[in-house]
């Protein structure tokens, strides 16, 4: 009986821990043409859905968004630097979040869709206050 209970125990320690460390992935598109083995220095990818960087930075469906490259591998880091919103303002990104992507090596072509990792950034936890109607 009691070892039932420590392995009960440790499976939902276990997944406690494994939510805790989860990365954020965000499904983007490029804008242009470009080789994952030989990626250019700056990339400007569309973002496909609302993402939470933090509780500064709120990227949504359709924004533009430019970031230094660096290579790694068959792999590479994406650093957002920039974004263009709907009213087509440049807005700078100050704080650093790097995403990795990981898929398969190859060329990626203007308007496909691919995933980054954002390994530093879990799901968003932030809690808002929404003020309601007084009657």
């Amino acid at each position: 009986m009691k070892k039932l209970l420590g392995i009960i125990f440790t499976l939902i320690l276990s997944v406690g821990i494994c939510q805790s460390v989860s990365a954020k992935v965000i499904k983007v598109s490029a804008l242009e043409d470009f080789n994952t083995a030989n990626p250019p220095a700056v990339l400007h990818v569309q973002m496909n859905a609302n993402t939470r960087l933090d509780y500064d930075v709120m990227l949504f469906q359709g924004f533009q968004v430019t970031g230094q490259v660096v290579s790694a591998g068959n792999r590479f880091v994406f650093v957002p630097v920039s974004y263009v919103n709907f009213q087509e303002e440049n807005v700078p990104i100050k704080k650093q979040f790097k995403a990795v992507y990981t898929g398969r090596a190859g060329v990626i072509r203007k308007g496909q869709g691919f995933n980054l990792v954002f390994p530093e950034n879990g799901p968003d936890t932030y809690q808002y206050y929404v003020p309601g109607q007084d009657k």
